[in-house]
């Protein structure tokens, strides 16, 4: 505890008189099982000063990653151990501590005689975490502050004095100690902790990023100082407009260069197989207007690469121009993989949903903006249509006397059909670029029309007929069909006769009462009870021991539904993770959800609606549609995420789960709406099969689908005895047993 190391006390000490380091930073590394720090500069000097208590704190097995964000200025020797830290193996990193760690232990002298090594091997193994604070370019970081914590209390020593040999021991410095546990220094603290919180999140008009320390490195962010620090000459000489002092040696002030978005020079895109995303820039480009319309590509073909080629190619026509592009997406797991796509092209992005502050986010990248350059956000499409973001960007492109240049890409475009956008549309957007895989949306040519009308009409599709064996997967496709329940069949027939009167009355799909009565009936369909115990059967054909890598939609209509089937999964001892829209609004759980799927430890993602737009998750290899839907879009968008090619994935599988009426009540008094759910039901089925590779052969989609349609409308040929009563349930023919592939 901190509060048991009797030299930590508040005040103000002046060094190198006081031995600031034995009696507050020393002990408290010894005590603390946090250290957290900010410093415009930093070498491996402290390392060696410090090492008592280091070497106690490296010994800890319960003390986190010491975390420092520093400036992005190193000397050449600690240049070159970060750089070898981040390259390192573990098997480096293991080598490296034989000759500073004695049975196990950090050995004090060892860790100043291998100051470098031990940076190296602390970065290697992730003991310390280094952000870069990248200051704007009339800005400096140069902060110098020490936080300690034991989960308790906290010790904040904040001065003069760098995280270096000097900062801490030899330098004449200042630093000023509180601690959390006395009244008088509480206050102290807590400023002392925002600030270093601040920071290290890039919350400051002076920082215009920060940036994990492998990235800042592969960007070369981090420039070598001098191998020298500053002499009193060369402040004479920056004291009389020479140069500047930056930290080292004088320097001729050197703005940074503008990020700019760059086509990585290994994309393939105008030539060989991918030559399609060439075409779809070029329509982009010469549409009329030119730079706006809608591209359509099947998933996988590569459509937000598309986009960002459209956009680092309209950067470049605007010569230096500063230029802003806005990405929208509909959920929070699309931003993330726009968030590692932007990178690839050279830009940080910013994504104020993914931060804890979203003004902070924004006014942040508005003050990036100031400096020229090309700035990417990626936001939701919520954000994008509140009229507070719209006013603020509107504003902040038109500041200062000029006007920057922008473009909006919208991602799964079709979803901006709704009423929010419709009535917030931000037309100062001057380029504009949907993308979607189905841009028509069905059932609302208004809410299509819309959508054209704003960004322009489709300029180029790349369809799935296509996209099958190039960039999806071929899949096989099995119908499985259950009937409703008496009590279902009795609430489907009551909404069906008051959705008959509204219509009766004029009431069209626009009139809301009309509207929840069609959903309310579509409800029976997705959520009948009987696909619980069709897909019971289901999985045990298929063998839930040999279930791997597994999709399965469950309705978002119905939470029992869902609440069903995990039931079930348990029952049947396989291994699932539920993906909702609690799960993809925290990150860090997605991310652990999704490894635990990718290496095999889940076998089953059970999910709702969440991960019908675009989300990239390869290693599926079988889908079960539980919840199936009447809209085109949608089934389109659940087959795509089961298709994206994956090594060792030769061909998929999906399911689909039919529910419906059962075939004596609709022989014997079947109402034509009855007839109108069966006709849809099937020729849903069909037109999804017909790409599949198991869609001929006598147990093969289409002879399926016949048994069904045989069964409801004999018309002279043999009855099939299926679905007669309610609560049947019948399995495709072809489903496999055990592993398929």
């Amino acid at each position: 505890m901190l509060t048991n190391e009797p030299t930590l006390r508040p005040g103000l000490f002046r060094l190198p008189d006081e031995p600031v380091a034995s009696m507050v930073l020393i002990p408290g590394f010894r005590a603390a099982t946090r250290v957290r720090g900010a410093f415009g500069w930093f070498t491996a000097g402290w390392i060696g000063r410090l090492a008592p208590g280091l070497a106690e704190y490296l010994n800890h097995e319960t003390t986190a990653p010491i975390d420092f964000t520093v400036a992005p200025a190193f000397f050449p020797e600690e240049r070159s151990a970060v750089e070898r830290g981040v390259k390192m193996t573990a098997q480096e990193a293991a080598e490296l501590i034989v000759d500073m760690f004695v049975n196990g232990r950090a050995e004090v002298s060892a860790l100043g005689r291998h100051a470098l090594d031990c940076l190296a091997w602390m970065i290697a193994t992730q003991r310390l975490r280094l952000r870069i604070a990248v200051p704007t370019p009339e800005s400096n970081y140069h902060p110098k502050i020490w936080l300690f914590e034991d989960g308790v209390n906290r010790v904040l020593a904040r001065g003069s004095g760098n995280a270096t040999h000097r900062g801490v021991a030899d330098g004449i410095e200042h630093i000023d100690v509180d601690v959390s546990w006395l009244p008088e220094s509480q206050s102290r603290v807590r400023d002392g902790v925002a600030m270093l919180d601040d920071w290290s999140q890039g919350a400051s008009l002076g920082i215009e990023e920060v940036v994990e320390l492998p990235e800042a490195l592969a960007r070369d962010i981090i420039r070598t100082a001098p191998a020298q620090p500053p002499q009193p000459g060369d402040y004479a000489m920056a004291a009389h407009g020479n140069g500047t002092l930056h930290g080292s040696r004088v320097e001729q002030s050197v703005r940074r260069p503008e990020r700019r978005l760059q086509i990585p020079v290994d994309l393939k895109w105008m030539t060989g197989p991918y030559a399609h995303q060439g075409e779809a820039v070029r329509s982009w480009e010469e549409a009329e207007p030119p730079e706006r319309g809608v591209i359509a590509m099947a998933t996988g073909a590569g459509k937000t690469l598309t986009a960002l080629i459209c956009a680092t190619r309209s950067q470049d026509r605007l010569g230096r121009e500063p230029f802003l592009v806005v990405v929208s997406a509909p959920s929070i797991p699309l931003i993330m993989q726009w968030c590692k796509e932007v990178k690839k092209f050279g830009v940080t992005p910013v994504a104020p949903s993914l931060e804890t502050n979203t003004d902070r986010a924004l006014t942040r990248l508005f003050r990036a903006l100031r400096g020229g350059g090309t700035h990417v956000a990626i936001v939701t499409n919520n954000l994008l249509c509140t009229p507070s973001f719209q006013s603020t960007v509107a504003e902040k492109i038109r500041s200062r006397g000029r006007t920057v240049a922008t473009m909006l890409i919208a991602d799964e475009a079709h979803t901006l059909g709704a009423d929010s956008f419709i009535r917030n549309k931000p037309g100062f957007f001057e380029k504009r670029l949907a993308l979607s895989a189905t841009p028509v949306r069905q059932y609302d040519p208004d809410g299509t029309e819309e959508i054209f009308e704003f960004f322009g009409l489709p300029v180029y599709e790349f369809g799935l007929d296509r996209a099958i064996g190039f960039c999806l997967v071929p899949y096989n496709y099995h119908v499985h069909a259950c009937t409703l329940t008496s009590d279902e069949l009795d609430e489907f027939e009551r909404l069906s006769q008051r959705i008959g009167v509204a219509m009766g009355t004029g009431a069209t799909g626009e009139d809301s009462g009309l509207q929840r009565l069609l959903i309310a009936r579509r409800r029976i369909i997705e959520t009948g009870q009987s696909k619980i115990g069709l897909l019971r059967a289901v999985l045990k054909q298929r063998g839930p021991r040999d279930l791997e890598h597994a999709l399965i939609y469950a309705s978002a209509k119905n939470p029992e539904q869902f609440d069903a089937i995990g039931s079930l999964l348990t029952d049947l001892d396989i291994k699932w993770a539920p993906v909702t829209q609690e799960t993809t609004n925290n990150p860090r759980r997605l991310h652990s959800i999704l490894e635990s799927f990718a290496n095999g430890a889940c076998q089953v993602l059970l999910a709702k609606k969440v991960l019908d737009e675009g989300v990239d998750i390869p290693s599926i290899r079988e889908a079960f549609i539980v919840a199936s839907s009447t809209v085109e879009r949608e089934w389109i968008q659940r087959r795509g995420r089961v298709l994206r090619v994956h090594p060792g994935k030769p061909w998929a599988v999906v399911h689909d789960f039919l529910a419906l009426p059962p075939v004596d009540i609709v022989r014997r008094d079947g109402t034509r709406t009855m007839k109108k759910i069966i006709e849809t039901e099937l020729h849903r089925t069909s037109t999804f099969g017909s790409h599949a590779r198991n869609v001929a052969g006598n147990d093969g989609v289409h002879a399926d689908l016949d048994r069904i349609a045989t069964a409801y409308w004999p018309d002279g040929r043999a009855e099939a005895e299926i679905l007669r009563t309610a609560s049947e349930h019948v399995v495709a023919r072809a489903t496999p047993r055990g592993r398929p592939w």
